[in-house]
């Protein structure tokens, strides 16, 4: 299994970081950096590369800071950033139609204890149930087969071609997400999957990473301690032609009820 050391490493000082960010997303999906301690710097980052969105918990410039708050009464699952809770592996934004292409997120304060990151690459799963779980992965290909979100959420399947043989991952396995009956039997063992491929990394104050939200899964395990985070989220700038999702190892078949 890989570890974070397999990735992509840029210092976000150096002059040529952009470049180098831009080479760790078209060839891994994904790059780690440091020496992002400062707001400003890293906007100034993802503005070189992205067009940045505003959403609901985002500031008018588009940083959205993850920090612990108090529990809603509701028990919202959608605002569990926010809690010290562990979050498993997902996608960002997965309950809207067009989730954002580009997720970066830097460490202003670790934790006390724990809230160490978990990524999975969405290729390395996709292999494998490719391998050895071929009719699981028809099953998670079929169209209309997930619903992620609440009352109006997206509709669709975990993995979807995307253009020229390439599959787009979107997936949660928390209270926001339900399954088709034919893939419920499935689920235990795609949780097991997602668990094996984790990567786990540590970011201190000053590290972080960016990556391809249609490729890459991302979550945290509980914490303890006033844990910060910056949290952006775009789409990649029309100057930079970056890749949708991933090429499998093996080309897409056909599910059985497409033929």
């Amino acid at each position: 299994m890989r570890d974070v050391d397999d990735l992509p490493h840029v210092d976000l000082c150096d002059p040529g970081s952009a470049a180098r960010i831009l080479s760790g997303l078209t060839t891994h999906g994904i790059t780690i950096f440091h020496g992002g301690a400062e707001r400003d710097d890293l906007l100034c980052t993802a503005r070189s590369l992205i067009k940045i969105r505003t959403h609901r918990d985002s500031d008018s410039d588009g940083v959205t800071t993850i920090a612990q708050r108090p529990a809603p009464n509701d028990g919202r699952t959608s605002v569990a950033g926010f809690t010290d809770r562990e979050l498993w592996p997902h996608t960002e934004g997965s309950a809207v139609c067009r989730p954002p292409r580009v997720l970066m997120l830097a460490c202003l304060r670790p934790a006390q204890t724990g809230g160490r990151s978990h990524l999975v690459d969405g290729r390395d799963l996709y292999d494998e149930i490719a391998r050895t779980e071929p009719a699981m992965l028809a099953a998670l290909s079929q169209p209309r087969s997930a619903y992620f979100g609440g009352g109006s959420g997206h509709l669709g399947a975990v993995f979807e071609q995307t253009t020229e043989g390439r599959i787009a991952v979107r997936l949660r396995l928390d209270e926001l997400a339900r399954f088709a009956p034919m893939l419920m039997p499935s689920i235990d063992r795609l949780r097991a999957l997602v668990h094996q491929h984790t990567i786990p990394i540590d970011l201190r104050e000053g590290h972080g990473y960016i990556l391809l939200n249609d490729r890459w899964l991302h979550g945290r395990t509980r914490f303890n301690g006033n844990r910060m985070m910056l949290r952006i989220i775009g789409d990649p700038l029309p100057t930079y032609a970056l890749p949708s999702g991933f090429r499998p190892a093996e080309p897409p078949q056909p599910a059985p009820w497409a033929t």
